[in-house]
């Protein structure tokens, strides 16, 4: 009792600055697993990554040893890392000049080395008595074993992938273990912990706490944006020029529409059904949305957009004619827009069109509207918007939507990827301001 009593309180009090940043702890783990599904969606680019990472590691602890050879007054400890920091330096180089070349030396030993440890713990499963957990420990072999073999079967070529793929999963766990901590600290802070120390309250109420808190609108604005661009996205890149049967336009547009529909009704009670990260704006410029849970809507919006586009991706790469070159319904101007439309053209209309989006929103959800009827005003809304852009820059008003597909394309969709921020941002604030300072209920 003395315990809990007088060395709680005393413990979770020097963990409250820790818990004041688990907002920025869940965004960093969310930008982790995001930059991991960016690695697992170009394993190729993700493993010169790796490599030249290696070999600039490599050239800095180089420096580091030769540095400290000269503080150092044995001769013979002198030249030993002088030499150890050179060896360091010039691997380091050769391996920044032929990043491919290292890959293929550093797979070939990735694969012998999980061969190797499997080997090992297998050797040593069989070593232990019966009455002991063997069986795990040779289960926990077995995996390596397999996996550097199939490494090693199919080296070189596995060369090219492989580094990338560790990447990949990589960031995507210690980003699920950020998040995850963050979340924790959440709950700790939301929870009664004052029940524990013998206060009336009586324990923890998780469902005043995390249950019911911003993490619970984090996940349903991620659930929300993930249909967005799979429903949406999916249909232009799968459905839109099927031979004979395609859908088109008209049928993408409507699919972008339906998905937002569908999700305001499943997902909008909990989070209010944003999905967008120009919508929060427009909500927060117009009175509507805090500003303080902005940032971290925006991470869940772009993540979940970008999981859905993974997801898309591994889809579309069953089909032996698909390329990213054709675009991935990537958003684009000038010679990527698909009627050729210019840069000023694209800024006007993704301004215009989103500015008219945030109106529609904030006038359908106000307490003067009919109840229950605005997530089909808002679908039919973006339906019409995509009828009206897709020609001009394949339609965005959505700044994940549009990251989410060029994190993928590269290239030209990254270099043209300010344009979809900048101007449904711009348009979103020009839509809340004048619905809050002339149209609102309260004007």
């Amino acid at each position: 009792m003395a315990f809990t009593s007088d060395i709680l309180p005393d413990r979770l009090a020097e963990a409250a600055p820790l818990r004041d940043k688990w907002g920025w702890m869940v965004a960093f783990g969310a930008l982790l697993a995001l930059a991991g599904f960016v690695a697992l969606g170009s394993v190729v680019g993700s493993t010169v990554v790796t490599v030249l990472a290696v070999g600039v590691a490599m050239i800095v602890s180089g420096l580091v040893e030769i540095a400290y050879a000269f503080a150092i007054r044995s001769w013979k400890k002198f030249f030993l890392f002088i030499l150890i920091g050179l060896l360091y330096v010039v691997g380091g180089v050769t391996v920044v000049q032929n990043p491919m070349l290292a890959a293929g030396f550093l797979t070939l030993v990735l694969g012998a080395g999980l061969v190797a440890s499997g080997l090992v713990r297998v050797f040593l499963a069989f070593q232990l008595p019966k009455n002991t957990p063997w069986l795990f420990v040779a289960l926990s072999g077995v995996v390596p074993l397999l996996l550097g073999g199939v490494i090693l079967a199919h080296w070189p070529v596995s060369s090219l992938w492989v580094l990338g793929m560790f990447l990949g999963v990589d960031l995507i766990f210690a980003g699920a273990s950020w998040m995850g901590f963050g979340i924790s600290l959440k709950r700790t802070e939301d929870a009664q912990v004052v029940g524990i120390v013998g206060n009336e309250t009586g324990g923890l109420n998780m469902q005043d706490g995390f249950a019911k808190g911003l993490g619970r609108k984090l996940l349903a604005e991620f659930l929300g944006t993930f249909w967005l661009v799979l429903g949406g996205c999916g249909s232009a890149v799968i459905s839109a020029g099927f031979p004979q049967l395609g859908i088109g336009f008209l049928g993408v547009a409507l699919a972008f529409g339906l998905t937002v529909l569908t999700g305001a009704y499943a997902f909008g009670p909990v989070s209010g059904g944003h999905f967008n990260p120009a919508v929060s704006l427009g909500l927060a410029a117009a009175g509507r949305f805090s500003w303080r849970e902005l940032g971290p809507y925006w991470v869940v919006q772009v993540v979940g957009a970008t999981f859905a586009a993974f997801i898309l991706l591994l889809i579309a790469q069953g089909n032996i004619d698909f390329s990213l070159a054709g675009g991935f319904a990537a958003n684009g101007y000038e010679d990527h827009s698909p009627a050729g439309y210019t840069l000023q053209s694209g800024f006007i209309a993704e301004t215009v069109l989103t500015a008219i989006f945030l109106m529609v929103i904030l006038g359908v959800t106000e307490g003067r509207a009919p109840v229950g009827f605005a997530p089909i005003a808002i679908g039919l809304t973006l339906t019409l918007i995509h009828l009206v852009d897709i020609p001009i820059t394949n339609a965005s008003v959505n700044p994940a939507r549009s990251t989410s597909q060029a994190l993928f394309v590269g290239g030209w969709a990254l270099q043209q990827l300010w344009l979809f921020w900048v101007a449904p941002l711009l348009g979103a604030v020009i839509g809340g301001l004048l619905h809050r300072f002339t149209l609102a209920d309260d004007v």
